[in-house]
Parts: C-alpha cells; sequence; structure tokens
C-alpha cells in the first residue's frame, strides 16, 4: 500500500493560512451581499410605503374606501 507523502509543519501552517484566506474572502462576499439586501429590503419598503399612501389618498379622494380592483377598474 502507498503512504501518502507527510506534510511538513510549514505545509501544514501554509495550507491553514491559506484556508483562512479564503474563508475571509468568503465572510466580506457575504457581507457586501448583505448590504446589497438590505437596501434592496429598504427600498422595497418604501415602495409599499408609497402605494399605500397612494392608496389612502386615492380613497379619501373619491369619498369611499373602494378595493383595489375598483381603483384598477376606474384608473383605467
Amino acid at each position: 500500500m502507498a503512504r501518502r507523502a507527510s506534510l511538513t509543519l510549514a505545509d501544514k501552517e501554509e495550507s491553514l493560512l491559506e484556508s483562512q484566506r479564503d474563508v475571509l474572502s468568503e465572510v466580506s462576499r457575504l457581507r457586501r451581499e448583505e448590504q446589497y439586501l438590505d437596501e434592496k429590503v429598504r427600498q422595497a419598503r418604501e415602495q409599499v410605503r408609497y402605494y399605500e399612501e397612494l392608496l389612502a389618498l386615492l380613497s379619501r379622494d373619491w369619498g369611499k374606501n373602494p378595493g383595489l380592483s375598483d381603483l384598477v377598474r376606474r384608473l383605467g
């Protein structure tokens, strides 16, 4: 049975340092992705708030609380 070449302490250390660099790089990438997704969630919430305010304004201006389908029909 063939024996694997045993790694020296320096080889093991270099391997661990490379793994550490890879992990740190991945952590950095995931942080950037998290920031991007946080921004997208914030933008989506702003859009929802805008359309809710618009719906309330239209409801008030038309003097009743129409359903969404009624509003769409009237706008079309």
